[in-house]
């Protein structure tokens, strides 16, 4: 037996249509193409996967991407303050294509080097931090045997989860809009996540994962999890169609 953490980024934003710098919080609502997106992720939502509880960044698109699973399976929204998508400071709201070059290269330079900081903004450490905070919430709750959903964002998540979780390379691809992760930690013990190191930065990844275009990691037995004792990645979601079509 082992516990679950499924990962959901939002579905489409209109920030994710006009490339807007928009990283306050709450933020920019879901696009039409985002509603219907949610709309088909808690239809779909697998049977192997019910949720015990439903966990949301505090940011608008994240919210309303929970909301309609966490109404199918009767669980309210809980919305964590640390789970929002990094922070960029002075740089938000600008419409400067350097600004917007410059977030991405950022972003880009965290899967190998967290120590970049946007202008008045957070470095890759810090995000990290938040990441290993929500998830160390998520999993104190979680019971033996249990299903916790958590909705957040690309780079919270395709950052912080490799430097957290064992089973996944720094340079997996983002998640799509509604795509999914599956993460599962012993039911016993330490919550699983990989320990922090002397001064603060997280411990790397000792596992790489490969860069297929669909799903690039399976679970093939949870014994291996529970026996190290450790948070692991057993599936991310990498198909394009769940851009376009809302494909969870």
């Amino acid at each position: 037996m082992t516990r679950r953490v499924v990962l959901v980024r939002h579905g489409q934003s209109t920030a994710n249509v006009d490339h807007s710098l928009t990283c306050a919080i709450p933020g920019v609502p879901l696009s039409p193409l985002g509603e219907r997106q949610v709309a088909r992720l808690a239809a779909d939502w697998p049977a192997e996967y019910p949720p015990d509880v439903v966990w949301s960044s505090p940011m608008a698109r994240a919210v309303q991407t929970a909301e309609p699973l966490a109404a199918r399976y009767g669980t309210p929204v809980r919305v964590h303050p640390a789970g929002h998508e990094a922070l960029i400071g002075t740089l938000h709201g600008s419409t400067d294509p350097a600004d917007a070059a410059l977030v991405a290269t950022t972003f880009a330079r965290w899967r190998d080097d967290l120590t970049p900081r946007l202008p008045g903004g957070e470095d890759g450490t810090d995000l990290v931090r938040r990441l290993r905070t929500v998830l160390s919430d998520v999993l104190a709750e979680l019971p033996a045997g249990g299903t916790a959903v958590l909705v957040g964002h690309g780079t919270l998540f395709v950052v912080g989860v490799p430097r957290l979780a064992t089973g996944l390379s720094r340079h997996v691809p983002e998640l799509p809009n509604a795509g999914r992760a599956v993460l599962l930690a012993p039911d016993t013990g330490t919550a699983g996540l990989t320990p922090a190191t002397p001064g603060g930065v997280v411990a790397p990844t000792a596992e790489g994962a490969g860069h297929g275009t669909e799903t690039i990691h399976r679970a093939t037995d949870d014994r291996t999890v529970a026996d190290a004792g450790r948070l692991r990645v057993v599936s991310w979601a990498g198909d394009g169609r769940d851009q376009r079509e809302g494909r969870p």
